[in-house]
């Protein structure tokens, strides 16, 4: 009988049983992770958002809708003014409606005749002018009011707001009303 060493024997075994291998993995891209199943609370979590996500999005259009909606009841029901008016109440000068940014943005240009009466319109933010579409009864807003918060008024002086032109409601000759506190002052044509 031979003795056969070790390393031998190890490997006449290894020869004599056969290897069963799991069938080769799917290439995978350098750097990409292997696919793996997803425990349950993916596929809960992903079922939620596809189910609340609309529902949220719904409520927030309907809040900034119903939101619009009195802004443009309070500035429909405004006071209407001439600009002489509202230079005397209010201590500015409307000389400008115009879209610009190619329909993008509304500048609104005023020259300040009396610094002291039109220091809150810029200074307060509940006081910032508010444009007024006669036809479609949309109201456009100041992005950040706040940012004017840091101006100084010079009598004398123009200055301007650019209001985002949302949905593009104002365009060259559309009649726009410039809302201040409740008083709005009578139609002009936008420019171009």
């Amino acid at each position: 009988m031979t003795t056969l060493g070790r390393s031998e024997r190890d490997r006449s075994l290894a020869a004599a049983v056969p290897e069963t291998q799991d069938p080769p993995a799917p290439a995978v891209p350098a750097g990409a992770m292997p696919a793996r199943p997803r425990p349950r609370r993916t596929w809960i979590a992903a079922i939620a958002g596809v189910l609340i996500l609309p529902i949220a999005v719904a409520a927030v259009l309907t809040y900034t809708a119903a939101g619009s909606d009195d802004r443009a009841a309070i500035a429909a029901a405004a006071r209407v003014v001439s600009a002489a008016d509202m230079e005397s109440e209010f201590g500015v000068r409307v000389s400008l409606v115009a879209v610009t940014a190619n329909g993008g943005l509304v500048d609104v240009r005023f020259t300040v005749v009396d610094k002291d009466k039109a220091g809150h319109i810029l200074h307060d933010s509940a006081s910032m002018p508010e444009l007024f579409v006669e036809k479609s009864g949309a109201v456009l807003t100041t992005r950040n009011p706040m940012a004017h918060k840091a101006l100084t008024l010079l009598d004398g002086a123009t200055y301007f707001l650019l209001f985002p032109n949302s949905g593009g409601v104002i365009q060259r000759g559309t009649p726009v009303s410039v809302v201040i506190d409740g008083i709005r002052l009578a139609p002009v044509d936008a420019q171009s």
